[in-house]
């Protein structure tokens, strides 16, 4: 019995120790205001369920709304790659949603169409170089996925694409 315990909690620890964690940073582009609309939090929520449905260690960090790269979007990312670093964390995953609502019928409400697309940049906390990126659009957008589900999907999409990012750089399971 004694045997058996440790040797569970051996696998337990290298099964912890494979996997990398690593902390999100939402980034909102290109809508008018400062208010962070929920098409980013559910996002955000999305891509961290995904991770922790897959066993991985994640965190996120206060949604960042930035009309175009700036000095305080620069400052901002900087932060957060900061509170990644003392967190633990090994990567730090950029998730930019850039928006495009001139033909919007309702901004602020969670719809897919109100996403132009997302771009991913994924760091490493220890020496800030870039470890992958990548770019996904949603695919056509229709009355039936042009809703919370369809944002939901797309994240999700998103998530699986950093997933195989991770994967291939030997960081997820």
């Amino acid at each position: 019995m004694r045997k058996t315990f440790f040797a569970f909690l051996l696998l337990c620890a290298s099964f912890a120790l494979s996997a990398k964690s690593f902390s999100l940073q939402v980034i909102q582009r290109n809508t008018a205001g400062e208010n962070v609309f929920d098409t980013s939090y559910v996002v955000e929520q999305t891509v961290l369920d995904y991770f922790f449905e897959h066993g991985m260690i994640v965190s996120s960090n206060s949604v960042i709304v930035s009309k175009r790269e700036d000095t305080a979007e620069k400052n901002a990312l900087r932060r957060s790659l900061i509170e990644a670093k003392v967190g633990c964390m090994d990567l730090f995953v950029k998730l930019y949603l850039n928006f495009s609502l001139e033909d919007s019928l309702n901004p602020s409400a969670v719809l897919l169409s109100n996403i132009n697309y997302a771009e991913f940049e994924i760091l490493s906390t220890e020496t800030t170089e870039t470890v992958a990126t990548g770019k996904h659009s949603p695919k056509v957008v229709q009355n039936k996925n042009n809703n919370r589900g369809g944002v939901e999907s797309f994240a999700t999409e998103i998530a699986a694409e950093i997933h195989t990012s991770l994967s291939k750089k030997g960081g997820a399971r």
